[in-house]
């Protein structure tokens, strides 16, 4: 009975007869794969306990403006400030925005200082002016009162074509501007409600618009919309900003989906659409580019939220020294009587 010699089995030898050579080796498999497993457990479990810790930086908040102006109306401005990524969030408005600023708007260069206004010092009917204005239901503003800034005599800041507004705030130590122009009015060629020809339920459509965009390149455009007597304001959908960098100088028509603030609570199968019978007013402005840009990166920013695979975006602002925006909207309104 001869004998074998095994070598560079992981520095091992194993020297046995021929006979035990096949019990020999499976020793040694064994004890490798045993090995190799005790390993990779380690190296999993070692890497699975390591608790890594972010230290974020403190930061001083931002002050955060919601402005705008309109043809025909008076400014409105909501001051507020950012708070931190893990700061916690109230569902209530109280407390959120603020009061004891001091808020300019410009007219072409003229400074006139708004007004504060609280709605907890309103009359119920001037409460309900404010909510409608703001979009909201005067219940919940008795329940949250909030503060904002506009004028109720100043004639001068009635919006009008054409003129430029400046916009200035201090609050506390800090002091941020902006400015936006009144552009001319592009107005609203038709609208109306509009039945797909694939539709499967005869009572249910879109709203067209249309409009003819000036032969000057740079024009930009906001779409809203309001029920009557079942919307509390205008609601803007996501995607309601455009410009004219794809039809300059041309007619140009878009119909456009009903959008919801709450999908789920909506009858089924009439989500998204308007309804025979609805009444619902269309508002098309004219903004210039640097609100254009602000608005259309915060709903880029929006409609990315939970999707892994959307692309970064930076929101704009075009308030210096703060976040948010100052607009001034030149709007064309219609009337849509959906039958």
């Amino acid at each position: 009975m001869s004998s074998l010699r095994m070598a560079n089995l992981g520095n091992l030898t194993c020297e046995i007869p021929t006979t035990s050579l096949y019990f020999c080796i499976m020793i040694f498999s064994r004890f490798t794969a045993s090995a190799l497993a005790t390993l990779f457990i380690f190296i999993l479990s070692y890497g699975c306990t390591k608790v890594i810790e972010v230290e974020l930086p403190d930061s001083e908040p931002f002050l955060v403006v919601e402005g705008s102006i309109r043809n025909g109306e008076m400014p409105l401005v909501l001051l507020s400030k950012s708070s931190g990524y893990f700061d916690p969030i109230s569902v209530s408005l109280e407390g959120i925005y603020l009061a004891g600023a001091t808020v300019t708007v410009s007219v072409d260069g003229v400074p006139y200082i708004l007004d504060e206004i609280c709605t907890d010092d309103l009359t119920t009917s001037a409460l309900e002016d404010v909510a409608n204005a703001l979009g909201l239901d005067s219940d919940i503003l008795l329940d949250s009162p909030i503060c904002a800034y506009t004028s109720f005599d100043e004639l001068e800041l009635v919006g009008n074509f054409g003129s430029v507004y400046d916009l200035n705030v201090i609050y506390e130590s800090i002091e941020v501007s902006s400015s936006s122009k009144l552009q001319n009015l592009v107005p609203i060629d038709t609208a109306y409600f509009q039945i797909p020809s694939t539709a499967t339920n005869d009572s249910l459509g879109l709203i067209a618009t249309s409009y003819t965009d000036p032969d000057t390149l740079g024009n930009s455009y906001r779409w809203s919309s309001r029920r009557v007597s079942k919307d509390p304001s205008f609601i803007y959908p996501l995607g309601s900003a455009w410009d004219d960098s794809f039809g300059n100088g041309v007619p140009f028509e878009f119909s456009a989906f009903r959008y919801s603030d709450d999908f789920n609570s909506e009858p089924d199968g009439e989500a998204g659409f308007w309804k025979s019978g609805d009444t619902v007013i269309v508002r098309f402005e004219s903004i210039d580019k640097a609100a254009y840009s602000a608005i259309m990166t915060f709903e880029a920013s929006v409609s990315a939220q939970g999707n892994p695979f959307a692309p970064p975006t930076n929101v704009e602002s075009n308030i210096d020294g703060g976040l948010g925006w100052w607009i001034a909207y030149s709007a064309s309104v219609d009337t849509v009587f959906c039958y």
